[in-house]
């Protein structure tokens, strides 16, 4: 592949990211300038600065200022973004936090449309009410306070872009993950197991049912961004790499 091909994958990769993050909260804006969504929630997973452009100092300080008192991840994307943008965040005292691989499913007829066994189906279940948001809050967060995420997190449901995903046996919340759609494709967020059950499959069956749903949308692509535990998972479903993403805060 040449090098103008890949940066239009990535392009077109971070465009489908960015719509499928805006859609998740009731107030966001996706324009020249800047791409955001601010849920209000207490933590940097719900408010997020997705793409910055134009007059970078000056669009910097207006976003600091839009999510004073709000916690915001801010997104640098390696691959197509200004080279002095990681300079810039530093000056505004942000610090880089994580830095995750930007990966497409690659082909729609690839081993993600492999079938869930019916074990593993039977225990996975679509969270329909304020009981299972708030498990499923719980879960992902791993916090005590997670009460204080659900209203974020009940933007994307009550907005239509976003499904939740629990894993549950006798009882017990043991997984969780996410599903968002838009209109420029649809992004697979948020796959976690509980420490003590990891290796048993429970990730990749959760994986594979979000992409089930994403798949049956007919989106122009599906994009995620990998943690180190599931970039294998991924790859394995059929996600290629395409570029990087730095996360400040």
């Amino acid at each position: 592949m040449n090098r103008p091909n890949i940066r239009h994958s990535v392009v077109d990769a971070v465009t489908t990211y960015v719509a499928t993050h805006v859609v998740r909260a009731r107030e966001s804006g996706a324009r020249a300038a800047s791409s955001w969504f601010r849920t209000g929630a207490p933590t940097d997973e719900l408010n997020a600065v997705l793409r910055l452009g134009g007059d970078l100092p000056r669009e910097i300080e207006r976003m600091r200022d839009h999510f004073d008192g709000v916690p915001a991840c801010w997104h640098h994307w390696r691959e197509i973004d200004p080279p002095e943008l990681p300079e810039l965040l530093a000056r505004q005292n942000l610090t880089l936090f994580e830095t995750e691989p930007l990966m497409v499913l690659d082909d729609a007829g690839s081993p993600a449309r492999r079938a869930i066994d019916r074990h593993a189906l039977a225990r996975i279940e679509e969270v329909t009410d304020e009981t299972g948001l708030a498990q499923w809050a719980a879960l992902w967060s791993g916090t005590d306070g997670a009460e204080a995420l659900v209203e974020g997190l009940r933007q994307g449901r009550d907005l239509g872009s976003t499904r939740y995903l629990l894993w549950r046996d006798q009882g017990a919340v043991l997984g969780c993950a996410a599903v968002v759609t838009s209109a420029a494709g649809a992004s697979i967020e948020h796959i976690v197991t509980r420490a003590d059950h990891r290796g048993r499959g429970i990730g990749t069956a959760l994986t594979q049912r979000a992409l089930a749903l994403a798949l049956d949308t007919n989106p122009v692509r599906v994009v995620l961004t990998a943690s180190p535990d599931g970039e294998g998972i991924y790859r394995r479903l059929g996600f290629v790499t395409v570029g990087h993403v730095d996360r400040y805060a």
